[in-house]
């Protein structure tokens, strides 16, 4: 589950994976979410059958990268431009996709694709330029929050520095691009893993 906020207010939208055993169908799931009257969701991939049963619903559609999928994506633009071609274009206006999560906590899961993060963002944002589609998607990539060693208290946080040059370019792009930081934050583990002292 996801959690943000707009200037209109608060809304809670769901993670879905669809690699899971014994997931209910894609209609059936988007009939849950509208039941419920989620309004947003992230898809851990760009599972076609979801996207199609989410046509037509109004629902705000975040699409995912697999971590897979990043290095082809991250070292030749035409691959990035046949991504976004295959699991965005293909499905818009119909399915309101509003964003591109390139990946899932990169840096701290395949630190190794740290050097091809931007750059596969920078592709697709390219790839969605040249689709006319920059001005309603935005591309992103979720962190976790390890990537900030301390977090409290706040006002000492600071990014993790073995990661300084990619986190700059990752912040710069965002900032070019009037995208918006990701952050995947657990704060019941912390609060387990702290022995019950979990300082706000």
């Amino acid at each position: 589950i996801y959690q943000t906020l707009e200037l209109v207010g608060a809304f809670v939208g769901f993670n879905i994976g669809t690699d899971l055993s014994n997931l209910p169908s894609a209609t059936n799931v988007v009939a849950i979410l509208k039941a419920h009257q989620i309004t947003h969701v992230r898809l851990f991939d760009a599972d076609a059958h979801m996207l199609t049963a989410l046509a037509d619903t109004g629902i705000e559609v975040m699409v995912s990268v697999t971590n897979e999928e990043i290095l082809g994506i991250g070292q030749t633009p035409s691959v990035a431009a046949a991504w976004v071609n295959k699991n965005v274009a293909a499905f818009v206006p119909s399915t309101n996709i509003t964003a591109i999560a390139v990946g899932s906590e990169v840096l701290t899961t395949i630190p190794n694709a740290a050097r091809i993060l931007v750059p596969a963002m920078n592709y697709l944002q390219k790839a969605l330029v040249a689709s006319n589609l920059n001005d309603q998607i935005k591309v992103s990539t979720p962190q976790s929050m390890d990537v900030i060693p301390r977090p409290f208290p706040p006002s000492t946080a600071a990014f993790n520095s073995t990661w300084n040059s990619t986190i700059f370019q990752m912040l710069q792009f965002l900032k070019n691009t009037n995208s918006y930081y990701m952050l995947n934050a657990y704060p019941y583990y912390g609060y387990v893993n702290s022995n019950g002292i979990f300082p706000i």
